[in-house]
């Protein structure tokens, strides 16, 4: 897995990206072998899901929330394993993506590399495998709602000033 780094120190949800940064990043599309190792990740929590009955499905929606919210409180998520918050992230990145129409993309930059979603036209990032852990580790507790509705809020803004964030 890639790097689990924050991009934008001080950054309320971890995507938001100032327009100078563009010249010091590297965004490029996933490679098969990326996108297979997401495929597997997404695989790996459908498998888990499916262990609370059929009816526990990712669609790729915002009712995906509620249920990601949910496996914040079992095993093992609730222990803090970092792995599996990351898939959990890259989970709640899928809602994100699906949403706003973003597409997942590999960033690397001067903290590293890692996976982001991106507008495909525009300059506006954000990193959701990283959200969830970060909050964690800073023993915050987490409502992935508000944390969604956040997010969508902030990128719909970075999107409509052309993917600029406001200085």
């Amino acid at each position: 897995m890639l790097g689990l780094v924050s991009r934008v120190p001080g950054s309320s949800f971890g995507g938001h990206v100032s327009h100078h940064w563009k010249n010091d990043m590297e965004i490029r599309d996933l490679s098969a072998e990326e996108i297979e190792g997401l495929n597997e990740e997404r695989k790996w929590l459908d498998d888990l899901l499916r262990q609370f009955g059929p009816e526990h499905v990712l669609n790729r929606t915002v009712d995906d929330v509620a249920t990601l919210q949910s496996l914040l409180e079992v095993d093992p998520f609730a222990t803090g394993d970092e792995d599996s918050l990351e898939i959990l992230g890259a989970a709640f990145g899928d809602v994100i993506a699906a949403t706003l129409g973003l597409e997942w993309v590999v960033v690397t930059d001067e903290y590293g590399t890692d996976f982001a979603i991106k507008h495909p036209t525009k300059f506006v990032l954000a990193y959701p495998r990283d959200m969830i852990i970060r909050r964690v580790e800073a023993g915050e507790v987490i409502n992935l709602t508000d944390l969604y509705e956040g997010v969508v809020d902030a990128l719909e803004k970075q999107i409509a000033d052309d993917g600029l964030a406001a200085e």
